[in-house]
């Protein structure tokens, strides 16, 4: 068996002792805005959303504020459409008809509760937060029932192909931004609520 030179020993062993430890593989810190997204029903829409309207440190009230607002602006979108689709509508048939303008008044709806929604949240108050939270949730609720009412109606109706599919992808794409802005809300709720039994626990 050969053997290795004492010097070379030696030197392998003054490496060991002598060279300046490997740092530590670090993983970055969690981006703050993913963390939030994670259980969204659409997480990765809600991180988009976010980062169009939010800064990287917004705090819990932000975040909700910033998806009310996406989720109206798309909202008003899907209203002026319909608003159009109305004044067109004099090809269709009667039920056809009814449904679109049933259609213009959900969502006429559901930017009144987003903005309702928005001011409130624009205006919480420690005294009041419990109550004006209920309120936000409500709307917002009713914001995404009214939008599965309209294409659910307009599906029944038997529109013509091309209006139904255009029609059906708008709504869900507002159904989808409001559905991240009421999880982001309910989030707000439970995070002060926590912080409120973690008060009256000390």
């Amino acid at each position: 068996m050969q053997t290795q030179p004492i010097s070379t020993i030696a030197f392998t062993v003054f490496l060991l002792l002598f060279s300046p430890p490997r740092a530590a593989a670090v993983r970055p810190p969690p981006n703050p805005l993913r963390s939030s997204c994670a259980q969204a029903r659409y997480p990765v829409l809600c991180f988009q959303t976010l980062s169009n309207f939010s800064n990287p440190t917004a705090k819990p009230v932000d975040l909700a504020q910033a998806a009310v607002k996406a989720s109206l602006v798309r909202t008003r979108a899907l209203s002026a459409y319909l608003g159009t689709l109305k004044a067109a509508s004099q090809g269709f048939g009667p039920r056809q008809r009814v449904a679109v303008s049933d259609c213009v008044q959900q969502i006429s709806d559901s930017v009144s509760e987003l903005s309702k929604t928005l001011n409130e949240l624009q205006h919480l108050r420690d005294g009041t937060f419990q109550w004006q939270m209920s309120n936000v949730q409500t709307w917002t609720s009713t914001a995404l029932t009214n939008g599965n009412t309209c294409i659910s109606g307009f599906s029944a109706a038997a529109t013509t192909g091309n209006v139904n599919l255009g029609l059906k992808q708008r709504v869900t794409d507002v159904a989808m931004l409001t559905s991240n802005a009421l999880y982001l809300i309910n989030r707000l709720a439970d995070s002060v609520r926590g912080k409120s039994r973690s008060n009256s626990g000390n």
